[in-house]
């Protein structure tokens, strides 16, 4: 099924800065030539967001923080689609702690899309779960992917 804290020390401004960009209705400036001007702040910010939202079952939240490069699946899947797909990996996604890995590139897909592998603490143990963020037509981060094999079957397991 598609679907799909990291802690910055001494970037505090830096993060204000996004967050502040996050909620306006504006995207946010675009990035310079390749990934590298909005990789790993932008993105780990929305999966941060996404994680949250999931723990406070936050289903508009998540639908919104979600999707592909046409943008987010709140604008395409019916409310019935959204509740029962949102509700599904909220309930998967459901931990006490987590940690944000290194990105890492998508081959093939570099100018649009980057992986982080999140390290969820769950009821049943800690996991390491890949989150393929990519990058909207609107300059938007939204999760694309997660595998969530990694949690159902065990193979995320240390």
């Amino acid at each position: 099924m598609r679907m799909s804290g990291v802690r910055f020390p001494g970037l505090m401004m830096a993060a204000m800065v996004v967050l502040s960009a996050c909620a306006s209705s504006s995207p946010p400036p675009a990035a310079s030539a390749g990934m590298a001007g909005a990789s790993g702040l932008a993105p780990t910010m929305t999966i941060e967001r996404f994680l949250r939202a999931a723990n406070q079952n936050d289903l508009d939240a998540m639908s919104n923080l979600f999707g592909t490069r046409d943008g987010p699946v709140a604008r395409t899947w019916s409310r019935r689609e959204i509740d029962d797909r949102m509700f599904l990996l909220a309930s998967l996604l459901k931990h006490t702690d987590y940690t944000i890995g290194n990105e890492q590139i998508v081959p093939g897909r570099r100018e649009e899309a980057t992986q982080f592998n999140v390290r969820l603490v769950l009821q049943q143990g800690p996991v390491q779960v890949p989150f393929v963020m990519v990058r909207s037509r609107n300059n938007q981060w939204l999760v694309e992917n997660i595998d969530i094999q990694r949690i159902t079957r065990g193979t995320g397991r240390p």
